[in-house]
């Protein structure tokens, strides 16, 4: 006989161990393996995975690796004697450090999960290279060809020009098509790194008279409006259109759906709808520190939290904040709180029925109350075989005067209410861990007598 993976007296092999940078652990019997893999080197140290309701999942040293302080620890621990491989924290995680699969006949590794949506509109896009630059998670990548100026500009006889260019670095967004055009003439000049709030993936742009003719191609190719060319001799030419071609890729399985992306767009040809919906609160200004701690900025993981260098202190870019937690679970002093109030699933074309527990584990995710009785619910039912009586001779002792009968039967029942009312207490008695049921238990028949 078998029963959810497991034949019947077999014990379950649990194990833990590290597996190329990953915590993996593994749940396997004669008929089933269940594996969760934990990729330390994506979990940012959030919240989004604590309503465990097995209270498998703890926080890690997320302000000590925030300060520098610890490197490469895990920022969550799995507990493998507590964890049911169910797979929830995979179904929340919006950075992909969870994974949780199944191997076996009846296996079935789709689950309806968290999850933004990211959309490219291809005519839309140019494509440039400013999306790409500036995605924090590298989920972008672009391919990008613009035809050269020289090739564009033709003279009948001699190259002359004069005229005056000027370049407004307030209204460029520095997508990069100028430089491409005309890279004898303008130079951008690529940051190492990006920083909010404006996130410029450049510190300027500059441009080389000498070698310029304005010809005001780059005008035209400008998305901003940030370029003003003023010709005023030329020999003469004839200018062509630049053709711009190219392809912007998206990688999902990089993606946190921030939405970064789409508002740095100057063609308006991304659309990007965030995972959660929430506020961040500065509750505790005054003990806020952002010249000697950096902690919630360097956890976070899209870089929507900054120092303002004013008497703010700091602010929270909501527009694309991600709602996740790692920020407030970073600071030291309790300065953030993180708020969700909403979130998107990516559900599946037709949900099996228990997938209702797993809406149930999603609102617990976004703050809203779980059921009294607990996050699951497990209906036990046990259905009546008929078999042959056999007459067999009373044990007249069970059947004593002072009703002990009576109160065995009682206290049975009590112990089969109090199994229904606490799930966690049924898994432990599952598992043959009867040590704690028995805790439990004695410990609420002396309340009662009390």
């Amino acid at each position: 006989m078998e029963k959810h993976g497991v034949s019947i007296g077999e014990k379950p092999i649990i194990t833990m161990d590290i597996v190329d940078g990953k915590v993996r652990l593994v749940w396997k019997t004669s008929l089933l393996t269940r594996v969760l893999d934990h990729e330390i080197g994506k979990c940012v140290g959030c919240s989004l995975c604590l309503p465990c309701p097995w209270d498998a999942i703890t926080l890690g040293p997320v302000a000590e690796t925030a300060a520098g302080r610890i490197e490469g620890a895990p920022l969550v621990n799995v507990d493998p004697e507590l964890c049911t491989f169910c797979g929830l924290c995979d179904s929340a995680c919006v950075f992909g450090a969870f994974d949780a699969t199944y191997e076996g006949e009846g296996a079935v590794n789709e689950f309806n999960r968290i999850g933004g949506t990211h959309e490219i509109d291809e005519e839309k896009c140019a494509p440039c290279v400013l999306c790409a630059k500036i995605c924090p998670t590298g989920a972008l990548g672009v391919e990008v060809k613009v035809d050269r100026k020289e090739t564009l500009v033709v003279y009948s006889g001699e190259e002359a020009a004069k005229g005056t260019i000027r370049i407004d670095e307030d209204k460029c967004s520095f997508c990069g098509l100028c430089e491409l055009l005309c890279p004898d003439a303008i130079k951008i000049f690529w940051s190492e790194s990006v920083k909010p709030p404006e996130f410029k993936p450049a510190i300027a742009i500059r441009v080389n008279e000498e070698n310029c003719d304005y010809c005001g191609l780059c005008v035209d190719i400008c998305p901003d409006e940030a370029i003003e060319v003023d010709c005023t001799e030329s020999t003469p030419r004839e200018i062509a259109q630049p053709q711009i071609t190219g392809k912007l890729t998206h990688n999902d399985d990089l993606c946190v759906k921030c939405g970064l992306c789409a508002i740095v767009c100057p063609y308006e040809a991304l659309k990007v709808s965030k995972p959660f919906s929430g506020e961040v609160r500065i509750s505790k200004l005054e003990k806020c520190d952002p010249t000697g701690c950096n902690n919630c900025f360097n956890i976070c993981p899209v870089q929507a939290i900054y120092p303002t260098g004013t008497a703010e202190k700091i602010a929270i870019l909501d527009d694309h904040c991600l709602y996740c937690g790692a920020c407030a679970h970073s600071c030291p002093y309790d300065v953030l709180e993180v708020q969700r109030e909403g979130y998107l699933v990516d559900e599946l074309e037709r949900a099996r029925e228990w997938e209702k527990a797993r809406r149930q584990f999603f609102e617990a995710v976004v703050g809203r109350e779980p059921p009294p009785s607990g996050l699951f619910e497990r209906d036990i039912v046990v259905e009546a075989v008929r078999k042959q009586r056999i007459q067999v001779q009373e044990d007249t002792a069970w059947d004593s005067s002072d009703g002990e009968r009576e109160r065995a039967m009682r206290a049975a029942q009590r112990m089969r209410d109090l199994l229904k009312r606490k799930p966690r207490l049924l898994q432990q008695f599952e598992r043959g861990r009867v040590d704690k049921v028995v805790e439990e238990f004695t410990s609420q028949e002396a309340q009662k007598e009390k």
